[in-house]
Formats: C-alpha cells, structure tokens, sequence
C-alpha cells in the first residue's frame, strides 16, 4: 500500500486591477483606473466588432482541384462558398492544415485549389465577418 505524503504550503492571494489598453475603449470597454489619463478617441474603431463565422466543407475525391456548392457537406457546412469581397477573414484548412492564400482562389460559389489533395481529406473554409457595433 502507498503513501502519500501532502505538505500545505500558504498562499498569498493579490487582487488584480484590470487596465483597459490605452487608446482602445471602444474594444476593450472597462472602467479605467482613477490614476490613468482619459484616453482619446480611437479613430480606427467606432465601436464594439461584432463577428460571425461560416463554414463551407468538402470532402476531396483524390481527383479535382474545384469545389462547388454543390460539393459541400451539409451536415458540417453552416454556408455555402461565400463571395470573399463580402468576408473579412477567409482561410482555407486541408486535412486541418491552414493553408496559405497563394495556394487557392475563393470566388462566388468555387473554390479552385492548386493542387489535388489527397482522397478523404476534409477540405474547410472559413468565413469571418466582421460588423461594427
């Protein structure tokens, strides 16, 4: 039979201020510290970034490089091929592996890949919208 020997060592608990970075109220709204100047405007951001995320899956057959609507998998696809001037944010992942934006072309309804990923692979786009509060 094992024993366990446990030691209690004390713990100091400190209380942690959280300070809003500064010139970025309108992201990261939190009450600034009474000894922080006011911070200016952010020209940059009018507000609150509200997002929504899509997603387009395919499964590759081994033997194209273009994907369709059509060729989606609708029970983890939660949008079709979104037109990428409409999206903030698009990235392709092949077999989970982001890949870079030289190696595909994403328009209206297509998805055109350089090359031919191997047979089973999940192919994933995502679509980030990003909307000013």
């Amino acid at each position: 039979m094992r024993r366990y020997v446990t030691q209690l060592y004390p713990v100091r608990r400190q209380s942690l201020q959280i300070v809003q970075p500064v010139g970025c109220p309108g992201i990261f709204p939190v009450k600034p510290s009474p000894t922080c100047p006011p911070c200016p405007p952010c020209p940059c951001t009018p507000g609150l970034i509200r997002t929504e995320t899509y997603q387009y899956t395919a499964i590759s057959d081994g033997i194209k490089n273009m994907y369709t609507n059509s060729d989606a998998v609708m029970l983890f696809s939660t949008s079709g091929i979104l037109d990428p001037n409409e999206v903030s944010v698009v990235n392709l992942f092949i077999n989970g592996m982001l890949q870079p934006p030289n190696l595909y072309v994403v328009q209206p309804g297509v998805l055109i890949l350089s090359d031919i990923p191997v047979q089973g692979a999940p192919l994933i786009l995502q679509f980030i919208k990003m909307i000013v509060v």
